[in-house]
């Protein structure tokens, strides 16, 4: 059995919120890491960490975890761990990776956004390029069968050619809330390259003679422009969904993951008709945050699907990441368009609201 242990044992990495419990569709579950952890069958819960004694004594009863560490290093000093999932604040995070990385844990899942700044995510990059580091994200839906469904759908040629792709997560924070609507265009662009990136963001506060970002944004707009001409768009319209526009019909991924429809023509009808979408996934399989972490252990394992599907989900959350930064440089230079070889290193985050950070 597989060692593992989970860094953060607040909300994410130990206990759901209420709210998400009661009303997300089954799909997102188990969601916390340490539940996640624990449902997998080959591995074991050996330790938790968390710098707040209550926080952490909490986590350990909860799910009967005797090792608990006050900081990271320490808990890397004294286990021999397998996978790691890190759940803390964004700041410090590209640290906790790297020391992770430098002891040997080769298996991480880590809650979104990745870095803070261009430079640590080049840091990163340079870890992920040996090709011997598999990681996977917060932006979980990507591995959610209705998901994966409704993409091969839009992708298999029945509809015409994919045009746009639109999540409407409603008037989110660009750290906390888009990262989701980032990965999700990015799943269903199916691997296209992307070109450019364009955004109009609000409540900017800059450091004073820096590319230094003290708040977290709203996204007001941005477009990904793919290269051959797809584009994906983040707005502020509520409702959850995901929309994959083709030529012939519009396949949409209903609330979170709680239906799927297809609004397709017909004959002469200028109108199209709507159509609940029921067969074609199970949506009993294992998800959440679970099914990340199965892709971990598989690669781990020497599973050769899971690490080309890994590679894959890794490059996602590289370019995902530049999105986010290009997005950033995009609304400061009045909107215009930006490459993401061209993001100016020095932009850090710091994606503050009111006394925390994203």
């Amino acid at each position: 059995m597989r060692r593992a242990a989970v860094i953060g044992c607040g909300r994410m990495g130990a206990f759901t919120s209420p709210a998400v419990r009661e009303y997300a569709p089954a799909c997102w579950f188990p969601l916390a890491h340490a539940e996640a952890v624990q449902a997998h069958g080959d591995l074991e819960l050996a330790a938790l960490c968390d710098p707040s004694a209550e926080g952490l004594a909490r986590a350990q009863a909860h799910y009967g975890v005797a090792r608990g560490y006050a900081d990271h290093l320490s808990l890397l000093k004294a286990e021999e761990l397998d996978l790691v999932t890190v759940a803390t604040r964004t700041i410090g995070r590209a640290g906790i990776i790297a020391d992770c990385f430098d002891v040997g844990v080769r298996a991480l899942h880590i809650e979104k956004p990745l870095c803070s700044s261009v430079a640590e995510l080049r840091r990163i990059e340079a870890m992920e390029a040996g090709g011997d580091l598999f990681l996977t994200y917060g932006t979980v839906r990507r591995f959610f069968p209705i998901y994966r469904h409704a993409v091969t759908l839009a992708s298999g040629g029945d509809y015409g050619a994919l045009r746009e792709i639109r999540a409407t997560l409603g008037q989110g924070a660009l750290y906390w809330t888009h990262p989701h609507a980032v990965d999700l265009i990015l799943m269903a662009a199916g691997g296209r390259r992307v070109e450019a990136v364009q955004a109009r963001l609000a409540g900017v506060e800059r450091a004073a003679g820096a590319m230094t970002i003290k708040t977290d944004p709203v996204i007001e707009a941005a477009t990904i422009w793919f290269e051959d001409g797809v584009a994906g768009h983040i707005g502020r319209s509520p409702g959850m969904d995901l929309v994959l526009s083709c030529q012939s019909a519009e396949l949409t991924v209903l609330n979170d993951g709680h239906g799927l429809a297809i609004s397709d023509y017909s004959g002469a009808n200028p109108y199209p008709d709507r159509q609940s979408v029921t067969v074609g996934f199970d949506p009993e399989a294992p998800a959440g945050t679970l099914a990340p972490i199965r892709e971990l252990v598989a690669c781990l394992d020497g599973d050769a699907t899971a690490r080309r599907s890994n590679a894959a989900n890794r490059r996602a959350i590289l370019t995902g990441q530049h999105i986010l930064f290009a997005m950033v440089q995009s609304h400061l230079e009045s909107a215009r368009p930006v490459a993401l070889d061209a993001v100016d290193p020095a932009i850090v985050i710091e994606a503050r609201t009111g006394g925390n950070n994203a």
